[in-house]
């Protein structure tokens, strides 16, 4: 039986920022600069590996410069590894009792990183140019422009429909064209007034290349909607780990 060290005992006493969980992988060990001066290292049980650094505090204030730390943390991992991702802010007392998470939420993280093997998020947002539109529209539909007599109120009214059944439509066909390529979609309500889609994508690192060529050229077929795709990022909207440093209950989806 080894006995640790009084800086042993003292580190493993920190508290720890966790940032995601991965299988243990033939001793892969992260060297990763993580929040603030702190070094990334891996918590080890039952073959899953924490991925943590030590934290002064219970809490860590959302920055510019700690967002950014985590993110990099992710990305760096998730370049050669499934990653289960904890969300931002995640702070466990000590050492052990991330050990003990890896022990009790052991069934669900292994099921999350079997879903997740081998793929990773690609997000998706379409915006329209209203006017645009509208004046494509009259334009295939001469019977929608405003007729000599006829109020603008009820012009604007018939043009407003028009515009969403056409979105709605020109929407679908987009999701059509690229659910096939995903293994699973998480579509999110729209923000803002223009945003007509706001949509993520589980795909298969294999076909990243081929699902973002399958954007392009949708993208390439109309000048009235702007697309911003994104990714690939950790499956966020496929996995969602919250905990407490009560060490709570874990929830994923």
């Amino acid at each position: 039986m080894t006995t640790k060290t009084q800086a042993e005992s003292s580190r493993e006493a920190c508290a720890r920022y966790v940032y995601a969980i991965v299988r243990e992988e033939d001793g892969w060990e992260p060297e990763l600069a993580g929040l603030g001066t702190s070094r990334v290292h891996a918590v080890h049980e039952g073959g899953l590996l924490a991925l943590v650094s030590s934290v002064a505090g219970p809490r860590v204030a959302p920055t510019r410069a700690n967002l950014l730390a985590h993110q990099r943390v992710m990305e760096a991992v998730l370049r050669e590894h499934t990653l289960v991702p904890v969300a931002f802010g995640t702070v466990l007392p000590s050492e052990e009792r991330v050990r003990e998470l890896l022990r009790t939420a052991h069934a669900p993280l292994t099921e999350a990183l079997t879903a997740l093997e081998g793929r990773v998020e690609l997000g998706l947002k379409v915006h329209f140019h209203r006017d645009a539109l509208a004046r494509q529209l009259e334009e295939e539909t001469p019977e929608l422009a405003r007729g000599p007599s006829e109020p603008e109120e009820d012009h604007e009214q018939r043009l407003e429909a028009a515009l969403l059944e056409r979105t709605r439509r020109d929407m679908e066909v987009l999701n059509d064209g690229l659910r096939p390529l995903a293994a699973a979609v998480h579509e999110s309500a729209p923000l803002g007034e223009r945003m007509l889609l706001n949509v993520a994508f589980l795909v298969d690192r294999a076909r990243v290349t081929a699902f973002e060529a399958r954007v392009k050229a949708l993208a390439a077929r109309t000048e009235v909607y702007a697309f911003r795709f994104t990714g690939p990022w950790p499956a966020y909207s496929f996995v969602d780990l919250r905990l407490d440093v009560e060490l709570g209950p874990v929830a994923t989806h």
